[in-house]
């Protein structure tokens, strides 16, 4: 995964991703909708034949890249617990 940083101020960046898969965005957005500083936080595709994904958070007052980042840890978190419980499940 490539990551770029197009677009940073305040309260607000945008973030292109590339070579990964949307539903890790979507997750990633999940987590930072669930944050009470976060006032916006959206991915969008631009072209479905290039794997180009932008990410842009807008929050309330806290660093966006630093509620990016703890979204991004929440979200590996909750991927490890679910495969820890059906690692579990499986084995059996």
């Amino acid at each position: 995964m490539l990551a770029e940083i197009l677009d940073l101020e305040d309260r607000e960046v945008e973030i292109k991703l590339q070579d990964e898969d949307i539903s890790v965005m979507y997750i990633i957005q999940h987590e930072l909708l669930k944050e009470k500083n976060v006032e916006f936080a959206g991915v969008i595709l631009k072209h479905p034949l290039v794997e180009d994904f932008l990410i842009r958070v807008i929050t309330k007052k806290k660093d966006p890249i630093a509620a990016f980042q703890y979204a991004c840890g929440t979200a590996s978190e909750i991927i490890q617990n679910l495969n820890t419980v059906l690692s579990e499940v499986l084995i059996e």
